[in-house]
């Protein structure tokens, strides 16, 4: 035995010894005072009063005393738990599911929400982008001028960097050449972001100008993967696009920005001499950090003045139209603006209000856990009353029972956490695989410390909340009754029947919650899978190739390299037809270019000269990605590189542009460029911009015809195989093929359109899968719930129901009695829970798509499933109520 425990029980001993003295004293005292020796020890321990009342004061007051007191509660809550264990697993499941899930989706809100970017310092980084409020752009890329001009002029920041993510073709030795996510960026975002690489250096400014030799920074994760972490990396020579690049430094792992997983790094090379050249063309994202003592909103107060001057320090005129004398392009106060961007909640994006709904969701599955508990410790309660007033009579206060009620059910909640927490790294990694591409900062999502706190603090609140429920009425007098009538049914005990039913309404009311946002969520992705896309997405095959500007510099290569692709594919057998795009539907990044439309007259309030999206395509393009003409022709073999130049528009920008007037015929002139293309059809309009985005005009080029617009046709190319065969069968076939033609080029983004079409509309699918799990578990706890109350009451009223028989009641007057309570309490929790889903679903109103948050149809359809679900968990108890024995009732009686 330790020390401890030794001086625990002298101590104990003593104060026995000492209550002992003191009432032999007392009882000398009154015996010399004349009273007899009965008389005396009965009027001195009345005198003194409750000896386990002083016992336990005295202890009280002894901290080794509370941890014994606390130990034996807590052998006394195991022993309870052990000797029902079919109840304890019931009980330890369900709170594991309700701890579990929301342990998982915490990690995930810890992880995206909660945790700091991983840069020193991250609140004072701003992602900064321009605005064009006339073309409906809120947030756009800025020009290289604009970068330089506003990284001279601002005094709110104390660096400022630049970058663009694009893809690169990565060559190794004796490894075939690899396609990674890039970033080109200038020297001063490393700075700005405040990261230093593992090894070597990033990029100095004088490697950023024209004609530098080429370098690259590699991030940690392409080093040990592509190099296999060689330690002599830094100074060494990689293929990159064609180009030879000495490595000059190794980023720290994790090392990422906007979460675009950039695996090498890459100087933007811009010369300040050459600023006006670069005036329009908006491809830069900025990143600033804020100065020392700068907040956010008075950076914003500078933004306006440094807006105001911009025109007049690059000499413009601010009132002139694009094109007009005087007119420069360079940011406003009006048309185009700057704006200011906290870099975590734009990295974050939309998916904090989702996650923010999916933890309430998984807070209200929690919560009918806990009432689901509650009854069940309710009931256990009452099977124990009868030990409960033997403990009470042999002297255990009120606080004694309560503190052995809350330990047992401590007990339950601290294993349920145990095994959520089980449940909850399962989840994760489950839900961080299935849907990487939804889920921001994935990488970040983790158990981590605080996930562990937020678990055991979840743990213990949910063990007092549903650990309590027992004592609401463990009154003295409720004991008291119970010993004299020996558990018959007391005024505490329809109390109880109330709290009980009270649970079942809560429960139901926060399951319909539950269902109804699951259902409206449901009904918004069958809308968006219903959106028509504009071209026919099945039988399709796509792969991206991306021809280095080294080895394709001249306009022509390309051309001949997807002519001789798209025909030796086409040659194939099972494969209709070939075709090759700039942009991959239905969800591209806008390219909002300048364009002049002959004929078209602006005025103030109209559309500016501005097309959405510009699409190279090659011939064969509309019959293989089945898209209608709808006007004159697509491209055919006449159209050729010495032909005339000719374009495609699509419907929006016919009714944008040439509003009841036939476009066929009439000419474009892309910005930048002397040629002026004819328009020669008309196409149905394809989304480009996501299914649940706004379809902007577009442009379709002859790829043929790339001479005419040098300097705008890409060397990035997404090819589409119409052919039933499915993709695996045409990989090997696919791969061979592009080798033949230049075993250099790696081949990306290999697979079906059916699984394009599926991963852009994979954020509402994450979404509406994750609350139908959750309503569907709700649902179920809810019906256990009523099934069990109504059970419990059907098996507690058996003599009730006797009688009820033995007078003259037909079974099925028992079965409509019991039905009615029953459905009358889910009626209750339907009603509340309705009027609940009213309140809350307007704040996920961002999250719907073709539906409205009180859409009638999904609130008269869930209250009809919930009543048909609630009907079924009556059904078992009312018809076991029919089958009491009125014999035996009245015996018992």
């Amino acid at each position: 035995m330790s020390p401890f425990w030794r001086s625990h029980d002298r101590r104990n001993e003593d104060l026995n010894d000492e209550i002992r003295a003191h009432l032999e004293m007392a009882t000398r005292d009154r015996i010399a005072r004349g009273e007899s020796p009965e008389e005396a020890a009965r009027n001195a321990r009345r005198e003194f009063g409750d000896v386990t009342t002083v016992r336990e004061v005295t202890g009280d007051m002894w901290s080794g005393q509370s941890l014994d007191r606390l130990m034996q509660d807590l052998r006394w809550a195991i022993r309870s738990v052990t000797r029902a264990p079919g109840f304890a697993l019931v009980a330890i499941l369900t709170l594991a599911l309700g701890i579990g899930a929301n342990t998982a989706i915490f990690s995930v809100v810890n992880g995206v929400l909660l945790e700091p970017l991983p840069f020193p310092h991250s609140n004072q980084l701003v992602f900064i982008t321009s605005q064009f409020p006339t073309l409906g752009f809120d947030q756009f890329p800025v020009d290289a001028a604009e970068y330089l001009e506003f990284h001279e002029r601002n005094r709110s920041f104390s660096d400022v960097g630049a970058y663009v993510t694009s893809a690169v073709n990565i060559g190794a030795a004796g490894q075939p050449p690899a396609r990674v996510n890039s970033g080109i960026a200038t020297a001063s975002l490393f700075h700005t972001l405040g990261v230093s690489p593992r090894m070597g250096r990033a990029f100095t400014d004088e490697e950023t100008r024209p004609n530098a030799a080429p370098v690259a920074v590699l991030s940690s994760e392409l080093w040990q993967s592509t190099f296999a972490g060689e330690r002599d990396i830094v100074g060494r020579q990689i293929d990159v696009d064609g180009v030879k690049t000495t490595v000059v430094g190794v980023m720290p792992p994790g090392f990422d920005v906007h979460d675009q997983n950039v695996k090498i790094w890459l100087p933007l090379t811009l010369d300040p001499a050459q600023r006006q050249q670069y005036r329009g063309g908006h491809f830069l994202l900025l990143i600033g950090r804020l100065a020392s003592n700068v907040t956010l909103a008075r950076a914003r107060v500078e933004l306006q003045s440094l807006l105001a001057q911009w025109p007049a320090q690059d000499g413009a005129d601010p009132n002139a139209a694009p094109g007009a004398p005087g007119f420069v392009h360079t940011p406003t106060t009006t048309k185009h603006r700057l704006r200011y961007d906290d870099l975590q909640k734009d990295v974050v994006g939309s998916i904090g209000t989702a996650l923010v709904v999916l933890q309430a969701a998984v807070g209200l599955v929690l919560l009918i856990a806990c009432a689901n508990m509650a009854n069940l410790m309710l009931m256990r309660a009452e099977t124990r009353h009868k030990e409960l007033a033997v403990r009470a009579a042999l002297g255990a206060g009120r606080g004694r029972l309560m503190r052995q009620f809350v330990t047992e059910s401590l007990v339950f909640s601290l294993a349920g956490g145990l095994a959520g927490l089980a449940l909850a790294y399962w989840g994760v990694h489950a839900l961080v695989a299935a849907n990487a591409g939804s889920i921001p900062r994935a990488s970040s999502v983790a158990l981590d410390g605080r996930v562990l706190l937020f678990t055991l603090l979840l743990s213990i609140t949910t063990g007092l909340l549903f650990g309590l429920a027992p004592l609401l009425h463990l009154s003295t007098r409720s004991i008291g009754l119970t010993l004299r009538d020996a558990g018959s049914r007391t005024t505490a005990a329809a109390s109880r029947n109330r709290v009980r039913r009270g649970l079942v309404v809560a429960e139901m009311a926060f399951a319909v919650m539950l269902v109804v946002g699951a259902g409206l969520l449901l009904r918004s992705f069958w809308n968006l899978m219903r959106v028509d896309s504009g071209f026919d997405h099945s039988h399709l095959t796509t792969f991206g190739v991306v021809l280095p500007l080294a080895t394709y510099r001249d306009s022509t290569r390309p051309v001949a390299f997807f002519n001789d692709l798209t025909g030796r594919l086409g040659a194939v057998p099972g494969v209709q037809s070939v075709a090759a795009m700039s942009g991959l539907p239905p969800r591209r990044q806008v390219n909002a270019n300048d364009t002049s439309i002959e004929g078209y007259v602006p005025t103030p309030n109209g559309p500016a000269q501005n097309v959405d999206y510009y699409q190279y395509v090659t011939s064969n393009y509309v019959s293989t990605m089945g898209i209608p003409v709808v006007a004159g022709r697509a491209f055919g073999p006449s159209d050729g590189p010495l032909s005339t130049p000719v374009v495609m528009i699509n419907q929006t920008m016919a009714k944008l542009f040439y509003e009841n007037t036939s476009p066929v015929g009439r000419r474009v002139q892309p910005g930048g460029s002397k040629v002026w293309f004819t328009i020669v059809g008309v196409l149905k309009d394809v989304k480009q911009g996501g299914v649940d985005s706004r379809t902007g005009t577009e442009l379709y080029f002859d790829y043929e015809q790339q001479p005419a617009t040098r300097g705008f046709a890409p060397l990035n190319m997404n090819v589409v195989i119409r052919s039933p065969l499915e993709p695996a069968a045409l990989a090997t076939t696919v791969r061979r093929t592009v080798n033949a033609l230049d075993p250099t080029l790696p081949i990306v983004s290999f697979r079906s359109m059916d699984d394009v079409f599926s991963d852009s509309v994979s954020r509402p699918r994450f979404l509406a899968q994750l609350l139908g799990i959750f309503a569907v578990v709700a649902l179920a706890l809810a019906a256990i719930g009523t099934y069990g109350v109504l059970a419990y009451s059907v098996a507690v009223r058996r003599r009730e129901l006797g009688i009820r028989m033995a007078l003259g009641s037909s079974q099925q007057g028992l079965l409509s009695l019991v039905l009615r309570q029953g459905m009358a309490l889910a009626a209750l929790g339907l009603v509340a829970g309705l009027l609940g889903a009213l309140a809350v679903t307007r704040l996920a109103s961002s999250l719907l798509f073709g539906v409205k948050p009180a859409d009638p149809l999904t609130f008269i359809g869930v209250a009809v499933f919930m009543m048909v679900v609630a009907f079924l968990a009556c059904l078992v108890p009312a018809r076991r109520a029919t089958r009491v024995d009125p014999l035996v009732a009245l015996k018992a009686e």
